[in-house]
């Protein structure tokens, strides 16, 4: 096999024969190996803030460039031992960047991989103890085909999809911007978005919901003193009213049709739709935005798809393949999730080796979404790369397998439906920070600091 061969077998997911060599299961890294991970990979994520990031730890992390440290320790460590994965601490911990290894975790997560424990799970229970993505077994099966239902997960296109987009021109037409855009104006423009799309257009003006929401959230990153308190159940007591009186064409709506159970906890799925598609989708959409308007190129091949088009349009909004490219790609090279963690159930056979029951799985987003010796242009924005509908197990900003995102189709279509609204609306140029055009992007970019400059056209 050539070096060029080698390279390109790399890239695609196999595995050189240098690279075999040195062993195609799981090895041991040494306790210096294993504290750079730590350092570099668990411990930024914990700093980062597990749900929503802080701006100070945001800050700090992009001036210490913190997930370039990450990629650098680990793409060490798979050059020195190949395989599929490296056991930590006694085989304790297990980081895994293959691509069969992490399908195996993934598809049979909610199974034999719980994702019901770890510090994230613990500060995921103090705000939705009940939710699917901290479910499995029984609770699981009930839940899942819930959330389906109500998100429409294997729906192209929402069923409700016409308002939901018509929501979105609505709220970019309302937005107070002057001649910068900044984070909070974007932050403010989700919220309004999300109370409308969850729970109806009467909800616009009442902030009590993702005012307790974030205040929850806050309490769950720091990860001491958990437990239910006045404003759990003060957000819970307004839920199961807003269940009970659902406004049409909402979510909300949805719910009644919807197959659920004892097991289901209807109010408990809520939070995480809030969450998701207020602060997760907000800071994707907004980073995908600037990576678009930072390369001319980019942002002409976006709007070259724009003309013509019914921007109120579901249909037309999910035909936009190139943007919807942009923003899975604002995901994978900054990943909001920095790491997905699963424990073992039982005893399992992974990468074809034994691994007793209760050990921790760690999946290393920062890493494998920029994996420079297996993933081409790593570094680079490259839209084309999510031409194919079949799922690659290396880049997890939605999940993959059993417990993927259920409402990767809705987040999508509302993602690209406030990009080009605000495109349609204003000339758009990145003030900071400055992204180079085709060049390679930055390990980290704080979408707090992020401002453009705005002109009404």
């Amino acid at each position: 096999m050539s070096a060029t061969e080698q390279q390109s077998s790399v890239r695609d997911g196999g595995s050189p024969s240098a690279e075999s060599g040195r062993g195609a299961g799981l090895a041991d890294a040494s306790i210096r190996e294993a504290m750079g991970v730590l350092a570099t990979g668990v411990l930024p994520a914990l700093v980062r803030g597990l749900f929503v990031p802080r701006r100070g730890a945001m800050n700090l992390l992009t001036r210490a460039d913190a997930d370039g440290r990450a990629i650098a320790v680990l793409a060490g460590l798979r050059r020195r031992h190949g395989g599929q994965g490296v056991r930590l601490l006694g085989g304790r911990l297990i980081v895994l960047w293959g691509a069969d290894a992490i399908r195996e975790v993934l598809d049979r997560s909610a199974e034999l991989y719980a994702s019901d424990s770890g510090a994230k799970a613990k500060g995921m229970s103090h705000f939705q103890p009940d939710a699917l993505t901290l479910s499995r077994g029984p609770e699981w099966r009930d839940r899942r085909p819930f959330n389906e239902a109500v998100l429409a997960a294997h729906d192209r296109v929402h069923p409700d999809g016409r308002r939901f987009v018509e929501v979105v021109a609505d709220e970019v037409d309302r937005m107070p911007v002057g001649q910068v855009l900044e984070w909070r104006d974007w932050e403010r423009l989700f919220d309004l978005i999300t109370l409308r799309v969850i729970f109806g257009d009467r909800a616009r003006s009442d902030q009590r919901l993702t005012r307790l929401l974030e205040t929850l959230i806050s309490q769950g990153n720091r990860l001491i003193g958990l437990g239910p308190n006045d404003d759990y159940y003060e957000f819970y007591g307004e839920l199961e009213r807003r269940v009970r009186e659902p406004e049409p064409g909402s979510l909300m709506a949805r719910i009644a049709d919807a197959p659920h159970g004892d097991l289901t906890r209807v109010v408990q799925q809520i939070p995480h739709w809030m969450f998701a598609m207020r602060d997760t989708l907000a800071a994707n959409t907004y980073r995908a935005l600037a990576a678009i308007v930072a390369d001319p190129a980019v942002e002409r091949r976006v709007r070259d798809d724009m003309i013509g088009a019914d921007l109120r349009d579901p249909r037309a909004i999910d035909g936009m393949s190139y943007l919807g490219g942009c923003l899975h790609e604002a995901m994978r090279l900054w990943p909001t999730t920095p790491l997905l963690a699963r424990e073992t159930v039982h005893d399992v056979t992974l990468a074809g080796e034994q691994v007793p029951a209760g050990t921790q799985i760690l999946i290393l987003n920062v890493f494998n979404h920029r994996d420079p010796d297996h993933v081409e242009d790593a570094d680079r924005l490259v839209p084309e790369r999510w031409r194919s509908e079949t799922p690659d197990y290396r880049f997890n900003h939605l999940s993959n397998g059993s417990q993927d995102c259920p409402g990767g189709p809705l987040v999508l279509l509302l993602g690209k439906a406030a990009i080009v609204q605000v495109l349609s609306h204003w000339t758009i140029g990145l003030e900071e920070p400055a992204l180079p055009a085709g060049g390679p992007m930055p390990t980290v970019l704080d979408f707090y600091s992020a401002r453009f400059s705005a002109r009404r056209r």
